[in-house]
């Protein structure tokens, strides 16, 4: 009788563990599921609120227009400047309170300081004090003391600490379109995606011999660099100035609408002809309809039945990221779960023939037309690739790439993108790559919507 009750004894043992792992398990999962809808939540209130933001400075710009346009009528010189002054400072400097904005509602969802995306933006600052306001030819300021002032602001939006990272910053001082800073290929070379290679770099890994082959960093061209300089870097509204004639950028009905002023009213207005004055209007490069967006190019977005007016426009928009630590489960360490969501604001305006239209659709001139915020997929989104608030790949992207680029892969660390381009290097490794494309490119199919497992959804939310 000992026996089998010693023997009952060891059976509830067993059952008895048996449930705890069980216990535990769901309670890791429930934790862990928990704590990526909270990073989720996060992210979405961050960039929500953000591109609403965004919406209240270009409405207030839209109104400066108008108040602009009243004052050159009325032959008020001086009230013409303040206006645009006014313009060039919201434009250039207010987005940056983003950076507190999105904080706020990142840390109302239990999102820490990151310590990261800080440095990213301290060492900005840094940037913006030694390289920008000492070489006015490449960023020449808005108006005196402009940089100054812009480092000041970014000094104060960080103070308290960033919990919701700028993903798409346009960073004056960065280099664009190089395979090198583009984060996709090193995420084929690491996951062996040869696929990627035949729809993005086609001839590459044939062609490619040593890191002597690159081309050089490209960096915009002084022309460029200058309509940058209207727009902050950090939630840019990617506006520009057009200086002239009212009446020529206009034209003298849209001017009669906007001010509700005769013709013979704005005739005898010398202001309103005057070749020096300025004006904002839409970046016709970024301000784009959903329709003109090829789904073959590069953004790969493809748009599909009726796109209502006040929706049918690309523009301004803000990508937040955020991180926490999600629990581990019975025997795995914890893990940084990150959650990338874009959001834009939208609008319309009334045509003449009091018709819904895009807020561009009055010659790209910005009117208070924004009314609401949406989330929008990172895919629609421009500058969804810089990762400006991911602190690991930042750090490649300004130490790494130029040491690799001036001396090879000896002098390449052990950061994941660091290995990436010495796996690169290895001609072992892309002949793999030409000798697989060889006999199975023709069952390549390009990526169906959806977005990595670390969060931010690439086609939709």
């Amino acid at each position: 009788m000992k026996c089998r009750k010693g023997q009952v004894a060891v059976y509830l043992a067993l059952a008895l563990l048996a449930v705890v792992m069980l216990t535990l398990m769901n309670v890791g999962v429930f934790l862990a599921v928990s704590a990526k809808n909270k990073t989720m939540n996060a992210g979405d209130a961050a960039a929500l609120a953000v591109a609403k933001m965004q919406g209240e400075i270009l409405n207030n710009i839209g109104s400066d227009n108008i108040l602009h346009l009243k004052a050159a009528l009325a032959g008020d010189r001086e009230k013409c400047a303040e206006i645009e002054m006014r313009q060039l400072r919201s434009a250039f400097l207010d987005p940056l309170e983003g950076i507190r904005i999105g904080s706020e509602q990142a840390a109302a969802n239990g999102i820490e300081i990151d310590d990261g995306m800080g440095e990213i933006l301290a060492e900005h600052v840094r940037d913006v004090r030694l390289y920008y306001l000492t070489n006015p030819r490449l960023y020449p300021e808005p108006w005196e003391g402009a940089w100054e002032e812009y480092a000041q602001r970014l000094e104060v939006a960080i103070a308290g600490g960033v919990r919701a990272g700028p993903d798409n910053a346009y960073f004056m001082n960065a280099a664009r379109d190089h395979f090198l800073i583009n984060k996709e290929f090193y995420e084929a070379i690491l996951g062996r995606n040869w696929c990627w290679f035949k729809f993005n770099a086609p001839g590459l890994i044939s062609s490619y011999s040593s890191f002597r082959d690159w081309a050089p960093l490209p960096i915009d061209d002084d022309e460029t660099r200058k309509k940058k300089c209207v727009n902050c870097e950090i939630y840019s509204l990617h506006l520009t100035v057009r200086t002239g004639s009212a009446l020529d950028l206009l034209g003298t009905n849209l001017v009669m609408r906007l001010t509700g002023a005769t013709i013979e009213e704005i005739a005898a207005s010398d202001l309103l002809n005057d070749m020096g004055q300025r004006w904002f209007f839409y970046d016709e490069t970024m301000w784009r309809r959903w329709w003109e967006i090829d789904p073959s190019g590069p953004w790969q977005f493809p748009v599909f039945g009726k796109v209502h007016p006040q929706y049918d426009v690309r523009g301004a928009a803000a990508i937040c990221r955020v991180s926490r630590e999600i629990p581990a489960l019975v025997s795995d360490s914890p893990r940084t779960g990150v959650w990338a969501a874009a959001a834009k604001p939208f609008g319309s305006l009334k045509t003449e023939d009091e018709e819904e239209d895009v807020v561009t659709a009055e010659k790209g001139f910005v009117l208070p037309a924004f009314t609401t915020a949406r989330l929008v997929p990172l895919d629609a989104v421009g500058g969804k690739d810089l990762s400006t608030a991911d602190h690991d790949w930042m750090v490649h992207v300004t130490k790494h790439i130029p040491l690799y680029a001036l001396n090879g892969p000896n002098s390449l660390s052990d950061c994941i993108y660091c290995q990436a381009l010495n796996k690169w290097e290895k001609n072992s490794f892309r002949t793999d790559g030409r000798i697989w494309l060889k006999y199975n490119s023709e069952d390549c199919v390009r990526p169906l919507p959806g977005g990595p497992d670390s969060g931010g959804t690439r086609h939709g939310h």
